[in-house]
C-alpha cells in the first residue's frame, strides 16, 4: 500500500509540475497531502512586516562563517576529512528547542556545534542566512518560517553557541551540490566525482538503519576494496548509541571509512569516531535523494 501510495503521489507531482505553476502545484499538493503540509505550505509562504523584522534579527545573530556548498564539497573531495553534519532535523528537533526529545544527544549535539570544525572533521550546520541568495529558496523560506513563526530568537540563542574561530560546511553540501537545473550527465558527472574520489577503492563500514537503500547498491559503491555493515533501528538510534559504537570500534580498524545514515546518531557517531581516529562520513539523505534519482539514466 506504501509503495501505491509513493507511486501514485510521484505521477501527481509530475503531471502538476508539467502544467502548473509551482505555488499553485504547492497549494493543490498540501490540500491533498495533509502528511506533507508543512512543507508545501513553506514553498509558498508570504510574509508579513513583523515576520520580516524577525529574520532581520535572526539574521544579526545567524554565524556567517559559513562555507558555500562548492568550497564544503570541494574541501571535502580534497581532504581526508570526516563530516558531521547539524541539518534541520538536528538542528530544529534536537537543539533549539528548550526541551528537547533526547537530552542526552542534545547536550552532545550543542557540543559538537560549539566545538566546531578541525583539521580532522568538518562540522557541518545549516545556512539559513535569510536573505542570501546563493542559498536555495526553499531552505531560506524553510528556516525563514521557523525563525519567524516557531521561534523566540533571542530565547532560542540563549541555547546555542557557535564557534566564531572556525569555519563551518554547510550541512546540505551532498544535496545543493546537485543544482535542479543540472542536466542529467552533469548530474552523474558529479557523482562519479564524489565516487571517485572519496569511495573506490576504500574498505567501507556502513552504519545504517534498516530500511536504507545502500545495501542494494550496485553503483556507487561498486569499486570498494571491502564492504561491511551494521545495522541500526529506523528510529530513535541514538538509543542503542553504546552498542553501535562498540561494534564499529571492537569490530574494525581506523583503516576502515565509516559511511554513516542515521540522522543525528550519525552526526554523533562522526564526531566521536574521528576522536578515536577513523574517518567517518555523515551524509544523511545523500543516497535516497541524489544517487538513486541521478543514477537512473545509467
Amino acid at each position: 500500500m506504501n509503495l501505491i501510495k509513493k507511486y501514485t503521489r510521484k505521477i501527481f507531482r509530475e503531471i502538476l509540475r508539467l502544467f502548473l505553476p509551482i505555488e499553485l502545484r504547492e497549494q493543490i499538493l498540501g490540500h491533498f497531502y495533509l502528511d506533507d503540509k508543512m512543507g508545501y505550505i513553506i514553498r509558498t509562504a508570504k510574509f508579513d512586516i513583523n515576520d520580516i523584522d524577525t529574520l532581520i534579527e535572526a539574521e544579526k545573530l545567524y554565524p556567517k562563517n559559513i562555507l558555500s556548498v562548492e568550497n564544503t564539497m570541494e574541501y571535502f573531495l580534497n581532504n581526508d576529512i570526516s563530516v558531521a553534519r547539524i541539518g534541520d532535523g538536528e538542528e530544529l528537533c534536537n537543539i533549539l528547542y528548550t526541551s528537547a526529545q533526547f537530552p542526552a544527544m542534545s547536550t552532545r549535539l550543542r557540543e559538537i556545534l560549539a566545538g566546531g570544525s578541525d583539521e580532522k572533521c568538518l562540522v557541518c550546520i545549516n545556512n539559513f542566512n535569510v536573505f542570501d541568495k546563493t542559498i536555495p529558496e526553499f531552505y531560506r523560506k524553510a528556516y525563514a518560517y521557523m525563525w519567524s513563526k516557531r521561534f523566540s530568537v533571542k530565547e532560542m540563542m540563549k541555547n546555542v553557541k557557535y564557534n566564531t574561530q572556525t569555519d563551518y560546511g554547510d550541512a546540505y553540501f551532498f544535496l545543493f551540490y546537485f543544482k535542479e537545473n543540472d542536466s542529467q550527465e552533469t548530474k552523474l558527472s558529479k557523482l562519479m566525482k564524489i565516487k571517485e574520489n572519496k569511495f573506490d577503492g576504500r574498505k567501507i563500514l556502513f552504519v545504517v538503519s534498516e530500511l536504507s537503500n545502500i545495501p542494494k547498491d550496485k553503483f556507487l559503491f561498486k569499486d570498494a576494496a571491502e564492504k561491511s555493515y551494521i545495522i541500526a533501528p529506523a528510529q530513535n538510534a541514538f538509543s542503542e548509541y553504546e552498542r553501535i559504537y562498540a561494534q564499529i570500534t571492537e569490530n574494525y580498524g581506523t583503516d576502515w571509512l565509516v559511511y554513516l545514515e542515521l540522522g543525528a546518531c550519525a552526526t554523533i557517531l562522526s564526531a566521536d569516531l574521528t576522536q578515536k581516529g577513523y574517518k567517518a562520513v555523515d551524509a544523511g539523505d545523500f543516497y535516497n535523494r541524489i544517487v538513486i534519482s541521478a543514477k537512473k539514466s545509467l
